[in-house]
């Protein structure tokens, strides 16, 4: 009797201590789907709690709250009526603890749509792989924006090697860039094959479930109303996420030219009224890195089905990753075929001011494909490397992109591991 006493005393005072416990953040926050007047903030915590965001644009006075009272360990909480292109402090908890608000964790709104307001974009492939290349990548970019900070963040797939799965995302993606860049920045990411696990279900990936994506047009893009892919309006940059790995309910993919991703794609970039277009994947059309394009059955597809809808939709560049290495080439129309078939005379479609320095005309300009795969896997070549088509390869140095664009300029930066500008490129309309 006794003995039975004291196991439910034991068994009361654990439950007890349980509940008492205060819950911890073990992951975030990070931002997502941000756009000019709302934003989704998500953090991870150990055991169930409610959730709780305090927002404002003075950091010692944050008025706005939000609260959300359902026990969950993955908080999700949108934040509204804000004002475009505003910097707003915030602090997360639940209803009982607050964490103390810092410079270093803001969300700033998108600029308004329509704004003719210059944004500035980092461009990240390849990279969640624990690598001390990934890290060199990270150190050089934190130094490279150290005056000036991206607006916003893209992801070109295989966001954490080797299969996506959620211990690899906490340990070479979160763990990594949670200081320095996901608590302040805008992401809008894309998946690659790593992120699947090989797999081509999106009901699979981790990724998924970790991210939150503008499906519904909420940043002016057509809507998809799909994760895989989605587009946004940032400034004067229309920004197009499409997926390569997926394979929809009709066993059609992206690279078959035709099906879902691709009708809506063709859509979008009808739809758009901005001046310059960005479209990014992860499995280029162009590549002779760790990854062949005249042979690998994907990468060929692409080229083939897929390249035409960017020339005519007037698309100003295509970037992509899987290809551990950088790849930029000369801006093209008409090359659909493999590397030897490339012939500049035909292939090559600009006007150049100065070496790198292109001025679109009133017939337009060939689309620029580049592969910045090296932002943490590092190095390989095929055969023929480097491309014909190529202006530009390195698979010696990791790195990633900075893009400068306002309505009449777009510069774009290849910041190499050590922190110099190897490759560099700007297009004036």
């Amino acid at each position: 009797m006794m003995h039975t006493m004291l196991k439910t005393l034991g068994f009361v005072f654990l439950c007890h201590l349980i509940l008492a416990q205060s819950p911890q953040i073990i992951r975030g926050p990070y931002l997502q789907s941000v756009t000019p007047n709302s934003g989704i903030i998500r953090w991870r915590t150990d055991i169930p709690s409610s959730s709780q965001v305090f927002l404002g644009e003075n950091l010692s006075n944050l008025q706005l709250k939000v609260i959300d009272n359902q026990q969950v360990t993955e908080h999700v909480v949108t934040v509204s009526h804000l004002k475009p292109n505003k910097k707003y402090f915030y602090s997360i908890g639940d209803l009982k603890n607050m964490s103390t608000a810092s410079e270093n964790r803001y969300l700033k709104t998108a600029p308004a749509l329509g704004s003719k307001a210059s944004v500035r974009i980092w461009a990240l492939g390849d990279f969640g792989s624990g690598s001390a290349n990934q890290k060199a990548v990270l150190k050089s970019i934190v130094s490279f924006t150290e005056t000036k900070r991206p607006d916003a963040w893209i992801w070109l797939g295989d966001n954490a090697y080797s299969n996506g799965k959620e211990e690899e995302y906490q340990a070479r993606v979160f763990d990594i860039y949670q200081n320095d860049f996901f608590q302040n920045l805008n992401l809008y990411p894309a998946p690659g094959n790593h992120d699947y696990g090989g797999k081509h279900d999106p009901s699979l990936p981790p990724y998924f479930k970790i991210f939150s994506m503008p499906v519904n047009g909420e940043l002016g893009g057509l809507p998809s109303g799909v994760p895989s892919y989605y587009s946004v309006n940032y400034g004067q940059v229309h920004l197009v996420s499409i997926d390569t790995e997926l394979i929809e309910p009709s066993g059609l993919q992206l690279v078959s030219g035709k099906g879902l991703q691709y009708e809506w794609l063709e859509r979008d970039l009808k739809a758009n009224k901005l001046p310059w277009v960005i479209v990014y994947f992860h499995k280029p059309p162009y590549s002779k890195g760790s990854h062949d394009s005249d042979t690998e059955s994907d990468m060929k597809l692409m080229r083939e089905n897929v390249n035409p809808l960017f020339e005519k939709f007037k698309v100003d560049l295509v970037l992509a990753g899987h290809s551990h290495v950088y790849e930029r080439t000369h801006p093209m129309r008409g090359h659909f075929g493999i590397n030897s078939s490339f012939d500049a005379s035909k292939h090559v479609f600009a006007n150049t001011k100065a070496p790198n320095h292109y001025v679109v005309g009133k017939d337009g300009q060939g689309v620029i494909y580049v592969v910045n795969g090296s932002g943490g896997q590092l190095g390989g070549q095929k055969a023929e490397w480097p491309m014909k088509s190529s202006v530009y390869s390195n698979n010696k140095d990791g790195g990633s992109m900075i893009f400068d664009i306002s309505q009449h300029r777009f510069e774009a930066h290849w910041v190499s591991s050590a922190g110099d500008v190897k490759d560099h490129f700007i297009i004036e309309k």
